[in-house]
């Protein structure tokens, strides 16, 4: 493959794409343009050299903590790791084994923070033998130009859980209020379980983009993003010199 790799600005450029395009545009994650305009997110490449070519995950979470450690705002970092045709990585569980690596390799380290890690693919398909849940429409909302693993700031999650718990106490009390001062004023004194912010972002993902031309207008987007990266990176005058 004489065009690869692909030149990092052009990796750099596809993911910010994928970024505004796709994550905010489609307000995908609630977080992910503030991280960004405050310059909280970053994008450490590790870009496989062959077909054969994989990052040890102790240089993954090492270079993860050498990062953190330089920059104590970051939120989100979004381990990036573009693959040539071929390479294993090309399947999502080969990826997903990787990610439960670099898991037990960062807990090895002392890290500076906890992260939570999930992993993004290209190729997660929407599943095809059961009804579509906000939990399977994940597989769609997570398909990336190239494998990434994002790294969510802990802490950060848990503000804006804490934000996100509050708001949504505070539209119910007027709500109540509105109806029934009473029942608003018992609802005032309880005690509110904390919600799984990944499950309330779940909820309104497939609220926004579950129905069929909702999700239609997601998947084109995904796919025009994903024939742009492979003309970006040289992909098509490879494929068509084989043919």
């Amino acid at each position: 493959m004489s065009s690869w790799p692909p030149p990092k600005t052009v990796i750099q450029a596809i993911h910010d794409r994928y970024q505004r395009e796709i994550i905010e545009a489609m307000n995908l994650c609630p977080f992910a343009r503030r991280s960004r305009e405050q310059g909280r997110v970053h994008r450490p490449l590790f870009i496989a050299k062959d077909e054969t070519h994989t990052p040890e995950p102790a240089e993954v979470a090492a270079r993860l903590a050498e990062l953190v450690s330089a920059h104590a705002d970051a939120e989100i970092v979004l381990l990036t790791f573009p693959v040539p045709p071929g390479h294993p990585w090309e399947t999502p569980v080969s990826f997903e084994g990787f990610l439960t690596t670099l898991r037990d390799a960062w807990g090895r380290l002392p890290p500076p923070r906890e992260f939570f890690m999930v992993s993004f693919h290209p190729k997660l398909q929407l599943p095809k033998d059961r009804a579509l849940t906000p939990d399977s429409l994940v597989s769609l909302i997570r398909r990336s130009p190239d494998p990434v693993i994002q790294c969510v700031d802990a802490a950060m999650l848990g503000r804006v859980r804490r934000q996100a718990q509050a708001a949504a106490r505070e539209r119910m009390l007027r709500e109540l209020e509105a109806k029934d001062p009473a029942l608003a004023a018992l609802f005032a004194r309880s005690i509110q379980p904390d919600p799984e912010l990944s499950l309330d972002i779940a909820r309104q993902n497939f609220a926004a983009h579950g129905a069929p031309d909702d999700r239609d207008r997601l998947e084109r987007a995904l796919c025009n993003l994903r024939a742009d990266r492979d003309r970006a990176y040289g992909l098509d005058d490879d494929r068509k010199d084989t043919q």
